[in-house]
């Protein structure tokens, strides 16, 4: 049989060369409008059979974000109104921004628990920095004025609001910056162990508000531990009316969503807002039975009407506070990727299960301006909300026109039913945020197969999980973040490497130590090196050769003195040529470079060596199945020249072939067509 090698082929194929990206953008203006604005290519696309599925979706959604999102933002520490605030703005601002179809963005309990610890936190440092201060003039000690209640609550927002303007200013600039793919970088390990334990810092806070205890919120290092310690010091305090009325309602509804499951066939997939009944069943209850004035049982109060209007709250308490910016924009980032991570996941499961697709920095810039703009309303960071997700998309919707439909609804119900939440029970959004969490608990169960499969993965879910529980959330993140860049680190600087053998009677090429039905090709090394080639892991290149190249001498029985003791380097530089002793001897190193996606500097100069080390030892150095940017980054750096053009393959066929007809001939041979059968 004949062969090619790389020059010959690219001759015989019409080798095509690739223009150097540069120049001037393709991009119209009426592209750019597109791309950044998806709601115009929606409104193209629409067809009237999505508007009765849009109109279902946009209603059940909303039925369910009036109690989880009260229940979310005073999981915040904010008042349960900033919860339907968040419902009506987010879903507006995501429908402009937003690639996906079926994303529902209010905000979720993690995120809000999050922004509550980071809330807390900074209003500590704000209340310190006008603590006692004294007059220069007279050594008059100064204290401040005792704030009022609603300056306390307005201050708690207008920092919460800070933090999600903070939030949307750093998610933009890495949209606009289109640097999407920084989401690759958060495994499924690290955000499903960030979010088990961030679901104990919440369960822990709302069964607290259960048992109708008052403990100061922990923002310290091991807060979780502490405030078990005070809740167990305190038990002694418990509201037993609210201990009642919270594990009812938790039982409640508990016992109807698992029968609502069973029974789903039976209802032919129409939603039951059973969140949304309890709290009016609960709110009548406490109204008509006066549980509040009675047993001290902690209700909503008063709940203003209307919508809040726009402030620059948020940008005045950092004109008059500098000294919080740091730690703003400290507790700013890891919300905003952790709201970014979980988003995107949601966002990529129903775009595959639907058929479309979404743009990873465009979703960023959608996160980015429903942040940024809802904090001049005092809301909270947004984020996908699983559960509503996949119900907005199991009951039909197509569109985010569901999205506007919900903040529609939602409107509605901030206009006229404020007073009708006076007597609803902290202790029931308490329960409904604790149900809601239990798909998270469910997560420990994937952990023994996750061990089987990749103990990697399960270090780095333990890992995070136990630093976010123990330490806190902050700290699991990063730990979570650590890990999983190790982690590619690690396999990247040491990927596998093996020899190839000829599947017998094919030309097909595989690791002889997978496979019985393998032959070595005589005197040959074929060598396959599973990774990209590049500065990190070019030392492992070098030695893996070495290893196998002199693995083979010794097989062979011809390892000298000189050779058992050199190493690479040593060989670059001899001037010793190792004579030949019989015909088993190695005189060919074959590299198959398919994996060699990408090639740096370091990489072409690691290959240099190898090539001075095989000249050294008389062995002849072929490089296959080299990427035509791999080629071409050869042909920049002088490889080619080096190496010789007719030593590159495009098949480690063509190279066998080559090696089979020197060693029956004695001598280079020409080659006249390719022969890949």
């Amino acid at each position: 049989m004949s062969f090619h090698n790389q020059n010959e082929f690219d001759r015989t194929n019409g080798r095509l060369r690739k223009k150097r990206k540069g120049g001037e953008s393709k991009c119209s203006p009426t592209d750019f409008v597109y791309s950044f604005f998806p709601c115009i290519d929606m409104f193209k696309r629409y067809q009237k059979s999505y508007i009765l599925g849009d109109v279902i979706a946009g209603f059940t959604v909303a039925a369910f974000n009036i109690p989880h999102g009260m229940a979310n933002a005073s999981l915040a520490g904010m008042p349960p109104v900033i919860g339907l605030y968040m419902s009506f703005v987010a879903p507006l601002i995501y429908f402009i921004f937003g690639t996906s179809n079926h994303l529902s963005v209010p905000t979720i309990a993690p995120v809000c628990m999050m922004v509550g610890l980071s809330v807390d936190s900074i209003n500590n440092l704000i209340d310190e920095g006008r603590a006692l201060s004294t007059n220069a003039t007279t050594g008059e000690v100064i204290r401040p004025s005792v704030k009022t209640q609603e300056e306390i609550e307005d201050q708690l927002i207008a920092i919460a609001a800070s933090i999600g303007l903070c939030s949307g200013i750093f998610l933009l600039a890495l949209g606009l910056l289109r640097l999407g793919f920084v989401g690759g970088y958060f495994s499924v390990s690290l955000v499903r162990g960030l979010t088990f334990g961030v679901v104990f810092h919440v369960s822990t806070s709302q069964l607290i508000r259960i048992f109708g205890l008052t403990i100061e919120k922990c923002v310290d290092v091991g807060c979780l531990i502490f405030t078990w310690r005070d809740i167990i010091l305190n038990i002694s305090k418990t509201n037993i009316c609210s201990l009642v009325f919270g594990m009812c309602a938790a039982i409640v509804l508990y016992v109807s969503l698992f029968l609502l499951e069973k029974f789903k066939s039976k209802l032919k997939g129409v939603p039951v807002p059973m969140e949304l009944i309890l709290v009016i069943g609960a709110t009548m209850i406490s109204h008509f039975a006066n549980f509040h004035d009675k047993y001290g049982l902690d209700v909503i109060g008063d709940v203003p009407t209307g919508f809040r209007l726009p402030s620059i709250n948020q940008i005045t308490i950092l004109v008059d506070n500098p000294s919080i910016v740091g730690n703003l924009i400290s507790s700013s980032i890891p919300i905003a990727l952790v709201s970014f991570a979980i988003s995107l996941a949601l966002a990529k499961i129903l775009a595959q299960k639907h058929n479309y697709a979404i743009h990873d920095s465009q979703e960023l810039v959608a996160l980015g301006f429903v942040d940024t703009i809802a904090s001049f309303f005092g809301c909270l960071p947004s984020a996908a909300s699983p559960s509503r997700t996949n119900l907005q998309s199991d009951v039909g919707g197509k569109t985010q026109i569901a999205g506007l439909i919900t903040s529609g609804v939602i409107l509605v119900v901030m206009v006229w039913a404020g007073p009708l939440m006076y007597s609803c029970p902290y202790t029931v959004l308490g329960a409904i945020i604790i149900i809601a969490l239990r798909s998270f608990f469910k997560q420990a169960l994937e952990l023994p197969s996750l061990y089987r499969s990749a103990k990697y993965d399960f270090v780095c879910w333990v890992l995070t999980a136990l630093f976010t529980i123990l330490i806190n959330i902050t700290y699991g993140l990063i730990c979570g973040i650590v890990l999983s860049l190790f982690s590619v680190l690690w396999r990247s600087q040491r990927p596998h490497f093996f020899q190839l053998g000829q599947v017998v009677g094919t030309n097909h090429y595989r690791d002889i130590s997978s496979y019985e039905n393998i032959k070595k090709i005589p005197q040959t090394i074929i060598f396959r090196f599973n990774m990209s080639l590049y500065f990190a892991n070019v030392d492992r290149f070098l030695s893996s050769i070495k290893k196998e190249i002199s693995q083979r001498h010794i097989e062979c029985g011809s390892h000298s003195s000189r050779n058992h003791h050199s190493s690479m380097n040593d060989c670059v530089t001899s001037s010793i040529t190792p004579k030949r002793e019989d015909d088993s001897k190695l005189r060919f190193l074959i590299l198959d470079g398919e994996p060699l996606n990408f090639i740096d500097h370091s990489g072409v100069i690691a290959l240099v060596t190898v090539l001075q080390y095989c000249k050294s030892l008389e062995i002849q150095f072929l490089i296959t199945c080299a990427e035509l940017e791999t080629v071409e980054k050869f042909e920049r750096e002088g490889f080619v020249d080096k190496i010789g053009a007719e030593k590159l393959f495009p098949s480690v066929h063509d190279a066998v072939l080559y090696v089979e007809h020197v060693l029956a001939n004695g001598e280079e041979g020409t080659h006249s067509f390719l022969s890949l059968n």
